[in-house]
């Protein structure tokens, strides 16, 4: 016998979404930025940028965007916000407290991950909740 269904989903899927959701997460900022803490300076100013690029940075943004709103779509917003802003915060501290080159700011960066991840997938998550709803209506 199957469980019951609530809106498309069964309740047993909640574990599975969340490890999923978790190791998509951890694998898009290892893959996209963790590997890269080298800081570029310019030549000509001495001025040092990065260590990220833009196509790193969006790479992640959209790897997440695409499962917050899949999550959304499959009614599980508020489980894609708040596993993609802890995993991503973990992995950014891990990544930002170990780098040699570190000045001891990542703590506020992390803060900032946080929230920006947060609210960010928040969004795009309620966002597929939205359409699914208005899918289903």
């Amino acid at each position: 016998m199957t469980e019951p269904r609530q809106q498309g989903r069964t309740r047993g899927s909640v574990p599975l979404w969340t490890v999923l959701t978790g190791a998509v997460t951890a694998a898009a900022y290892w893959g996209f930025l963790g590997w890269d803490q080298q800081k570029d300076t310019d030549p000509l100013t001495g001025n040092q940028t990065g260590p990220f690029q833009a196509w790193q940075v969006a790479g992640l943004v959209l790897v997440l965007a695409v499962l917050a709103f899949a999550a959304g779509l499959r009614g599980r917003p508020w489980l894609a916000s708040i596993v993609v802003a802890v995993v991503l915060t973990v992995s950014f501290a891990l990544d930002a407290a170990t780098d040699v080159d570190a000045d001891g700011l990542w703590p506020i960066g992390a803060a900032l991950v946080t929230l920006g991840s947060l609210l960010g997938t928040a969004l795009v998550a309620g966002a597929g909740a939205l359409l699914a709803r208005r899918r289903t209506a």
